[in-house]
């Protein structure tokens, strides 16, 4: 006679609470279970997302002895009820929205509030990585500082298009509009010099470079274009000061503790201090406890390789969605490491390439450099280039197979 085993989930949080969370309100469920009642008792409760509403809602916890608690990553709108009940004491889990989707058709906010006390309870969902509120203030001042970035690149352009409407083409004639002769010839548009005077204040390093920009200069910029370039210069220079404002604060704020998590990892091929301040605002200062291995990392992040298998075949292991910034970040760093010449990611970036194509090689670039940070971080040493000759291990990893292959074909002898 067969027997069998009836598989009971453990009950990890005797009296747990499940936070539905929206921008207005908060929907609370309670799971509460007393010893010797069979089924646990459910309380559902709605509380408004304002200070008083979340002083409310830890109260009520506090009073039925609640000691965890599930909240879903929904926007923004987690962090400030997450904050007030760690400050309780509460122990509270952050969870991904896709780990814990509700059935369609199926789905209030009453249910979802139950299911994430359910969850909860019995351990059933892997929490998300939360930082400290020191290091989450540094990091919406590092993406403010990307996205700033990102708007003082759409003000150069309009400025580009704004003078070349006029048949003003410099951006033809200088590599950088905005280096200090480009900034000059727009500075005396606005002011309304002649040609003249503003060919005579540029730099020595551009005069073979005279004849073109003075006929560049002939085109003339009507009254609408130069109060629209002006404005735009404006707007490009108050983002210059605001980009230069946030620099000094993140090095200030890690500069106190954390300089030395800093220097090194200055020390990696194609890391410089902005990428150092944006790399240690995501992944925080305590890499072993947050991340047990590398490739802990490296999946949260989104920089490796995903897992696709199905009938015993593997299909595309295209990198999934993890941490957006710190993959841009990373990506950026991995462009600037494979042309740095001697190291070990030239090399390896240049082995891939002939392989995979040079995008695909980017990516495994950024996911090896990755690895490079968690060791240096965790071993508190700086780099050291291993001096790999990734060519040679390419070939020699390849050689028996192209020799087979022009065998196969009588190539070998013609060859010869």
């Amino acid at each position: 006679m067969d027997k069998f085993d009836v598989d009971e989930m453990h009950v990890v949080e005797p009296r747990a609470a499940g936070i539905d969370v929206h921008k207005m309100q908060l929907t609370v469920s309670l799971r509460l279970c007393e010893p010797g009642r069979p089924s646990a008792l459910t309380l559902t409760g709605t509380f408004a997302t304002h200070p008083q509403g979340l002083r409310e809602m830890a109260g009520w916890l506090a009073e039925h002895e609640v000691g965890a608690a599930t909240m879903e990553g929904t926007g923004i709108y987690w962090e400030k009820p997450y904050r007030t009940l760690e400050a309780e004491g509460v122990r509270v889990r952050l969870v991904h929205a896709q780990h814990v989707k509700q059935i369609k058709g199926r789905k209030t906010d009453v249910a979802d509030s139950l299911w994430l006390a359910r969850i909860c309870q019995f351990g059933l969902a892997r929490a998300s990585f939360v930082p400290s509120k020191e290091f989450s203030d540094l990091r919406q001042l590092c993406r403010y500082r990307r996205k700033v970035v990102r708007d003082r690149v759409r003000l150069r352009h309009r400025i580009h298009k704004t003078i070349d409407r006029e048949g003003l083409h410099v951006g033809g004639v200088l590599s950088d509009l905005f280096g200090v002769n480009g900034r000059r010839i727009l500075d005396g548009l606005v002011s309304g010099l002649d040609a003249e005077r503003i060919l005579a204040g540029l730099t020595a390093h551009v005069r073979g470079k005279l004849d073109h920009l003075a006929r560049a200069l002939e085109a003339e910029l009507d009254p609408h274009s130069l109060w629209c370039l002006q404005g735009l210069l404006q707007d490009c220079d108050a983002a210059e000061r605001r980009i230069q404002e946030l620099d000094q604060r993140v090095e200030d704020a890690l500069a106190a503790d954390h300089r030395r998590q800093l220097d090194l990892l200055e020390t990696i091929p194609g890391i410089g201090r902005t990428s150092a301040h944006a790399i240690l605002a995501e992944i925080g200062p305590d890499l072993a406890r947050t991340f047990p291995t590398a490739q802990n990392l490296a999946s949260w992040t989104g920089i490796c390789p995903g897992n696709n298998e199905s009938a015993g075949k593997r299909r595309s292991g295209r990198t999934r969605r993890g941490n957006e910034t710190l993959k841009v970040t990373l990506t950026e760093c991995a462009h600037a490491a494979a042309r740095t010449l001697g190291s070990q990611f030239h090399g390896y970036h240049g082995a891939l390439t002939k392989r995979i194509g040079y995008r695909k090689a980017v990516t495994a670039t950024a996911h090896k450099l990755l690895r490079v940070i968690y060791a240096v971080l965790r071993d508190d040493r700086p780099y050291r280039d291993p001096q790999v000759d990734y060519e040679r291990l390419f070939v020699k990893r390849n050689a028996p197979r192209w020799l087979r292959m022009l065998k196969k074909h009588r190539l070998l002898e013609e060859l010869q």
